[in-house]
């Protein structure tokens, strides 16, 4: 299809006036409009414009048909299809209400009605899987209740027939709160999928929780599921009788063969259930969210004694009732959500750097740095400039790991990190060999000196050394030319032929790859990529489009993007059979479809080829890492420190540490970190962020201060300032978040924590204007959390309370896991007097970890009236805060 539609509100569409934008689903858009045939109002869903392809042309066609087979009281009906060359639509009941969601938030709903929707919910999945439909994605979002208390189950937009033999990316296609086990781990699926899920959303409308605890973290959630034992029901509503528990045992067991055979007879069991006369203590809380905090299993509370065990729950309780959320996952939302911008690429980089490589070859390993070029010019446009910079260093990568005696290139990430000269970047790195290189450039014409030093003894030697001249009208030449010199340098090795592009798709290539470096992932710069010939059959372009692809996807949640990906590394296949990297694309795609078997194959088959032990070792320690195995992970990297003992490693083992809340050892080899490379960037930025987490602004400081000697960014200058202002240093706070400021001027928190220190350094009017702006750069409908949290905070300080807590109300619902969500509530109900719902959410910040010095701002000062605030205080370590020796 050539022509695809605009993506604002159509007008008309058919014979449908469209009137709003109601709701997005996985597939595409969602309007209320009037069919003026049958003038009627319905809710049209629109195919999303960049999906206009043909194989999602052909889903959306499934999609109609798998809904038109359905015709129940309590799923939403499809009325009408509709295709033309601009556009696709599936029209439908318009359900005048809520999601179950939103419901459960806004209404008192005792047991009674929660029984009645589950009775519902089961009786409408029995008819799908009557006709052969798989929901898939069965959660309180997809339940609607309408004006008359009605349950309906939409939005099966990725349902399928049990008869659709579906991809592997089809498979995991639903929420991860509500995957059964084997849809998790990316096997076939059958109805009984369903029964799971509908376990999950029974155990939280039954006992107010998640039957696998904390949702906010995707792979721990996913882990519980597929391996730990549901929470027993009675930790969180003791007076639930034992055929509610018996139900909820056999909906929510590991092995699909122990679920019930019939959805019927499950929708009879929940419809009898309705009918006993229950103690309903779960519906007194208005505001009752699905997934609670978890219950502290020393509260006293014993268990009924008309509660009896069921073997799907474990019966150890202390062992598992509480499961264990680590410290990283909370200061690593923390930080990144709060007013703390730690870039997300910095922070993953540290645990899997040693990983993304170019080209991993086999055993025994002989590490190689490759020092990013100095240049030096004359007459030369500095964009051209970091171009030539860039082919030259990346010809000598690519040179280097086609080496086939067992050389290992050390991440560019590594050699960056390090701030010194040559012999700290080989204290740092543990490289056996350097690579060194001066470019001198004289308008079209620059001269190349390659160095390879050897630094596997305490003195380190030149071996050998290239000089040669290149002209710079085509970088593709030049790229072969300084690949052809490392075959020289290198030439008691075998080394294949150079990578082949044509001279206009290296230049795009280097130009996407100096601004992902530059500016993170676009959607441009996946689009300039895959303009590129044959790029999967180009490991280095398939490589970077590897990243580009998937920072999208972890950034987005868009399933297209994975989609891109999987299509580039799945061609040419026979071509690339041989390719270590390639190889390393395909586990980073299956870990990203959280095929977890797929990824340790692959493992398996860089150990069967003798690849680098380093490199298999940093994958396994990668998986164990995403399985929250800690324990694993650390005996794994201190095999690897064994192997190659460089300040990343240590900065790896130091960050699990981290995780598994071992902050004494954390510390520890953080330290030996340092001690490799006192300026590393990384370590000290990951430092700092502990020490501000645990309210030691000096400590803080003093890394933040290191790091930006190294490298001067907004993110350090921003986590400087914020630091300096949790000191009381708040001149020093509006100077180093000015900074920040100027370098990110459309970073919202950074702008959100600049007027903060402006507020708290008397420049009032200053910080108001702040404020404002940001409530005018922000749009009306943004989700974002980040921007929302933005604008809630700006509303407040400017003391329009009503328009914070309205917008609270949205974070609430969309980031509700975040711990910095009860944090900013916080800051809103105080300053609005609403003293109550302050305390409350102090409370449950302080429990989620946040540090009492955060609560030493002057937005606080008034709650010093409040006993209870002064006691949570001193519960948590500071009863000094409402003395006047340490408040803001």
């Amino acid at each position: 299809m050539d022509s695809k539609p605009h993506t604002t509100i159509p007008l008309q569409i058919g014979h449908y006036q469209v009137q709003e934008a109601i709701g997005r689903g996985g597939m595409g858009l969602v309007y209320r409009a009037r069919d003026t045939r049958l003038e009627r109002e319905v809710a049209i869903k629109c195919l999303r414009t960049e999906l206009f392809e043909a194989h999602y042309i052909e889903r959306f066609k499934r999609e109609a048909l798998l809904l038109a087979k359905l015709n129940h009281p309590n799923i939403v009906q499809i009325y009408d299809f509709i295709e033309a060359p601009d556009q696709l639509a599936l029209v439908m009941e318009l359900v005048d209400g809520q999601n179950l969601q939103t419901y459960l938030r806004e209404h008192v709903t005792p047991l009674s009605q929660r029984l009645h929707w589950l009775t519902q919910i089961a009786e409408g999945l029995a008819i799908a899987h009557d006709a052969g439909i798989i929901h898939r994605d069965l959660k309180a979002e997809n339940i609607l209740i309408n004006k008359r208390g009605q349950a309906k189950i939409t939005d099966l937009g990725i349902a399928k027939s049990q008869d659709f033999n579906a991809t592997l990316t089809d498979h995991v296609a639903g929420s991860y709160c509500s995957m059964s086990p084997e849809q998790a781990m990316g096997e076939s699926i059958s109805f009984k999928s369903d029964l799971f899920s509908l376990g999950i959303l029974a155990y939280q409308l039954l006992c107010g929780a998640h039957p696998f605890g904390d949702t906010g973290n995707k792979l721990q959630i996913m882990q519980r599921i597929i391996s730990h034992p549901p929470t027993p029901p009675h930790q969180h509503n003791p007076d639930l009788p034992a055929e509610f528990v018996d139900l909820l045992g056999q909906l929510l067991s590991k092995d699909p063969n122990k679920r019930p055979d019939n959805t019927h007879w499950v929708a009879a069991q929940f419809k009898k259930l309705s009918a006993m006369n229950v103690h309903d203590n779960i519906a007194s809380d208005d505001t009752q969210a699905l997934a609670m905090p978890h219950t502290n299993i020393n509260n006293g509370i014993t268990r009924s004694a008309r509660t009896q065990d069921h073997p799907t729950f474990e019966t150890r309780f202390a062992a598992v009732a509480l499961p264990r959320v680590s410290p990283w996952k909370k200061i690593k939302n923390y930080i990144a959500a709060n007013k703390i911008v730690v870039s997300s690429a910095a922070l993953s980089v540290l645990i899997i750097t040693g990983v993304i490589v170019w080209q991993l070859q086999p055993k025994p390993p002989k590490y190689i740095a490759v020092i990013p070029p100095k240049l030096t010019a004359e007459g030369m446009q500095e964009s051209q400039q970091e171009l030539v910079k860039l082919a030259v260093f990346d010809s000598i990568q690519q040179g280097i790991l086609a080496i086939e005696d067992g050389y290992y290139l050390i991440p560019r990430e590594e050699i960056i990190d390090t701030n010194g000269d040559i012999d700290n970047i080989r204290r740092a790195t543990a490289a056996d060999e350097i690579i060194s290189t001066d470019i001198n450039c004289k308008d079209d014409i620059c001269r190349i000196a390659l160095t390879r030093i050897n630094a596997d003894h305490s003195r380190l030697r030149t071996s050998h050394s290239k000089t040669f001249d290149v002209l710079t009208d085509n970088y593709l030449t030049m790229a072969s030319l300084v690949y052809k010199n490392i075959e020289l340098i290198y030439q008691q090795n075998s080394i294949a032929h150079h990578t082949q592009f044509t001279p206009s798709d290296y230049t795009t290539y280097l130009s996407t790859y100096q601004d992902y470096l530059l500016n993170g992932a676009t959607p441009e710069g996946l689009s300039a990529i895959d303009s590129i010939n044959n790029v999967s059959a180009l490991i280095e372009a398939q490589t970077l489009y590897r990243d580009l692809a998937l920072d999208l996807y972890y950034e987005t949640s868009e399933p297209i993007y994975l989609e891109k990906f999987k299509r580039i590394v799945t061609s040419n296949q026979r071509k690339n059979a041989e390719s270590t990297q390639h190889l390393i694309n395909i586990f980073y795609l299956a870990d990203a479809e959280n095929d977890k078997k797929k990824a340790e194959d692959i493992i398996e088959q860089l150990r069967d080829r003798e690849s680098n032990l380093g490199v298999v070792l940093s994958l396994e320690a990668y998986i164990e890492l995403g399985k929250s195995n800690y324990k694993k992970a650390i005996a794994i990297y201190k095999k690897l420190l064994k192997i190659k003992p460089s300040a990343t490693n240590y900065q790896n083992i130091a960050i699990t540490y981290w995780q598994a809340g071992n902050l004494a050892e954390a510390r520890k080899y953080l330290a030996l970190a340092l001690e490799k490379s006192p300026d590393s960037y990384k370590a000290n930025q990951i430092h700092g962020a502990i020490s501000l987490s645990e309210g030691d602004t000096k400590k803080a400081i003093a890394s933040f201060n290191t790091a930006i000697k190294n490298r001067i960014d907004a993110t350090n200058l921003s986590n400087l300032g914020l630091a300096y202002l949790l000191d009381n240093n708040f001149p020093q706070a509006a100077a180093k978040l000015q900074q920040a400021n100027s370098l990110a001027p459309n970073n919202m928190v950074i702008l959100l924590n600049f007027a903060d220190a402006l507020h708290h350094n008397n420049q009032k009017d200053s910080a108001f204007k702040k404020y404002r702006k940001i409530i005018n750069s922000i749009s009306s409908t943004s989700e974002n959390p980040e921007e929302l949290k933005a604008k809630i905070l700006a509303h407040s300080h400017l003391g329009e309370h009503s328009q914070a807590i309205e917008h609270l109300l949205l974070l609430q619902k969309l980031d509700k896991e975040n711990i910095d969500t009860p944090y900013t509530a916080a800051i809103v109900y105080t300053q609005a007097n609403e003293r109550t719902s302050a305390l409350v959410n102090i409370k449950k910040a302080l429990e989620e970890k946040i540090h009492p010095t955060w609560f030493n701002f002057s937005w606080f000062n008034s709650l010093c009236e409040s006993t209870e605030f002064i006691k949570l205080m001193s519960a948590y370590g500071a009863p000094q805060r409402c003395t006047g020796e340490r408040t803001n």
